[in-house]
């Protein structure tokens, strides 16, 4: 299937779902007030050099408690990063509120000219090949709060995926490993989490437990068939006062079936293992666990300490006490009333890493 019939496909069942959300949704919190945030973008990345570009945010355009956030960035790596996210009923307004269904859709185009491999396993070696790749990402999800705590999802997710010639450029990319040319997967999601926190822009306290599984199929638009089951774990302390908190979590993840290499289990980067390249460790299963010290600064600015720890396996039958990758680092956070931006310096066995981007890690 051409890239553009996949996104024909999903344009196709994203169309109804408008339909029924455009009169608006009851059972979030009446919040009438319009309200946007905006920031442009300077900065600098190990992994995509220096950045520019600008975000925004948008709530209650037309009154419905609806949000609206774009994101428009470039690189002097020859990164290109476009992502737009709509939410009926924003997803801050809906915290720890029961609602009968909300709906949340994210299109996202990403294109790194100079994207990494480093091969499969724990044991992996760095290097600096690389080769270009791009993707379009998009999503539809709904979500359903049966109290203000726990809270069900039903997704659909499609990736598509271009990777240009890795075979020449990467010699520890061998033609078993799948993901070349253009490829896509299609895949549901089926997630329950139990969520105490008091927000997600910028939880305080509370935590949260969830647990989905993701079922890709061919007769989805994809190209490729398993299933990914995620457990996450996160919680959040006051200490001394209510500005400085403890966050903690753990993650861990396993896939039945091939994947994509893009799409296995994956640390290191912004999100997971912030003192390693971006994608630096891969294969069928991984665990995560990191702790962060939040703490205020001045004003909107805010500091962080934190430690990362992981490792990936074969599979989570063979997972091992020995052989983590373990980081530390600190880092800053401006706190916007609709989103957090991020920088975060880690340090590892590796070398030294640093990283921009936008909500907390966890």
């Amino acid at each position: 299937m051409k890239k553009t019939s996949r996104i024909g496909y999903f344009v196709f069942l994203f169309i109804p779902w408008i339909m029924l959300f455009s009169n608006g949704e009851e059972g979030a919190p009446a919040d009438k007030n319009r309200t946007h945030s905006m920031l442009p973008i300077l900065m600098y990345d190990s992994d995509i050099g220096f950045g520019f570009g600008g975000k925004g945010v948008l709530k209650n355009l037309y009154q419905k408690n609806e949000s609206f956030d774009l994101t428009l960035f470039g690189s002097t790596k020859g990164e290109q990063w476009y992502k737009f996210s709509c939410s009926i009923p924003d997803a801050e307004i809906r915290q720890n509120t029961p609602f009968p269904i909300a709906l949340d859709v994210h299109i996202e185009y990403d294109k790194f000219l100079k994207s990494n491999f480093f091969g499969i396993g724990n044991d992996s070696k760095d290097n600096d090949n690389s080769f270009p790749r791009e993707f379009i990402n998009l999503e539809l999800i709904l979500s359903r709060a049966f109290s203000s705590r726990l809270v069900a999802e039903f997704g659909y997710y499609l990736m598509v995926s271009s990777v240009y010639g890795y075979g020449s450029a990467v010699p520890v990319m061998s033609p078993a490993i799948s993901g070349e040319g253009e490829t896509a997967v299609g895949n549901i999601r089926f997630r329950m989490r139990w969520d105490t926190r008091n927000s997600q822009i910028h939880p305080t306290k509370g935590c949260q437990l969830a647990f989905h599984i993701d079922l890709a199929r061919k007769v989805l638009a994809g190209d490729y068939t398993f299933n990914r089951y995620h457990v996450m774990m996160s919680r959040y302390v006051s200490i001394h006062s209510s500005s400085h908190i403890l966050a903690a979590r753990f993650v861990t993840q396993h896939i039945d079936g091939t994947a994509p290499f893009y799409k296995l289990c994956i640390l290191g980067g912004s999100d997971t293992a912030r003192g390693f390249k971006a994608l630096r460790f891969m294969d069928n299963a991984s665990m995560l666990a990191s702790l962060e010290y939040r703490f205020p600064l001045v004003g909107s600015l805010g500091g962080v300490l934190f430690t990362d720890a992981g490792r990936v396996f074969p599979s989570i039958e063979k997972a091992a006490a020995n052989g983590w990758k373990a980081n530390w680092g600190f880092g800053l956070r401006y706190y916007l009333p609709d989103f957090v931006t991020r920088m975060d310096i880690g340090f590892s066995e590796e070398g030294m890493r640093l990283f921009f981007n936008f909500g907390q890690v966890f």
